[in-house]
């Protein structure tokens, strides 16, 4: 395959990106929200949509906007690093906090006006 080729190729360019990074493909596939049989399937497509190029590269850590340049055209953001399971509980907990504290006021707010 021609260079030119390989960088028109997304899913041609995800399958080794993933072989140099060393990931399980499982394991990639469960945090990208996919099946193991998915990502062959995406690995055979030339056209291989940006969105789930995007999706593969926040897990990754890559911006396919480097090599596809008009990923960024299309209005996609670029690619963020995965996030920790503590740092999505501390989000929860930071929201459900959040939650509950509205919580009081509506029914602190209810029972005045029921007073009224």
């Amino acid at each position: 395959m021609k260079n030119d080729d390989f960088k028109k190729h997304k899913g041609e360019f995800l399958n080794q990106l993933v072989r140099r990074k060393g990931i399980k493909i499982k394991v990639l596939t469960r945090a990208a929200g996919f099946d193991r049989s998915t990502f062959y399937n995406h690995i055979k497509q030339p056209n291989l949509s940006f969105a789930i190029l995007a999706k593969y590269g926040a897990i990754l850590n890559h911006d396919f906007a480097e090599e596809f340049p008009e990923m960024k055209a299309e209005g996609n953001p670029p690619a963020q690093a995965a996030v920790s399971y503590e740092d999505l509980e501390k989000d929860r907990d930071s929201w459900k906090e959040k939650y509950f504290q509205v919580a009081e006021l509506l029914h602190k707010c209810l029972q005045q006006q029921n007073k009224r």
